[in-house]
């Protein structure tokens, strides 16, 4: 009788031990968190995220540099010549030089000049590279004195010489950037070059 009734509680004890962890497991796998999988971005999710400045937009940014590579260089020959005294060498350094500049114009104004932009903002992108051009073109004459600078005969900043200079640096920039802004804006309309939205 006493082996019978060791045997029955060892039994009935093994059983509610049993019915124990089956109900804490139970409760853990209800009270865990649920497992959010993370879903992958699509390969076109990624491409409409870079479409800012994907590989079609390189495009045509560098196809308005070229157009206005090549309208700048162009249309500020004839001015650079005259400015340049005839310098044959001195002027063909001048155009290549802007044209190049033009050439970084025209990715940036197709940047600048989008379907919303106004036409101050226009005149402001030509006048802004033209005049950073103008003052890197300027060299101080022999005659000015630094600290603080101060040129003969007037004492001034600047000398005629160097007035003459800037002055002939601003309508050769002026008629670069004003021809590469618009031919850059023909080729907007044409549809050679689409703006940037």
């Amino acid at each position: 009788l006493a082996a019978h009734a060791h045997a029955g509680l060892a039994a009935h004890a093994h059983a509610g031990l049993a019915a124990h962890a089956h109900a804490a497991l139970a409760r853990g796998a209800s009270t865990r968190p649920p497992v959010v999988q993370r879903r992958r971005a699509s390969p076109r999710m990624e491409v409409e995220e870079d479409s800012a400045f994907g590989g079609a937009q390189r495009v045509e940014s560098v196809k308005a540099g070229v157009i206005a590579a090549v309208a700048g260089g162009l249309a500020c020959a004839l001015p650079a010549l005259v400015v340049d005294g005839f310098n044959v060498a001195q002027w063909e350094f001048d155009v290549d030089t802007v044209s190049l500049a033009c050439g970084l114009f025209g990715l940036t104004y197709r940047y600048i000049v989008r379907n919303d932009a106004s036409e101050m903002l226009r005149q402001g992108a030509i006048g802004a590279f033209a005049l950073s051009r103008a003052s890197a073109a300027v060299h101080v004459s022999d005659s000015c004195i630094p600290v603080p600078l101060r040129c003969e005969p007037f004492g001034l900043y600047l000398d005629p010489s160097m007035l003459a200079q800037g002055a002939g640096a601003v309508v050769v920039g002026a008629c670069a950037f004003g021809a590469a802004a618009a031919a850059v804006d023909y080729a907007f309309g044409k549809g050679w070059v689409s703006k940037k939205d």
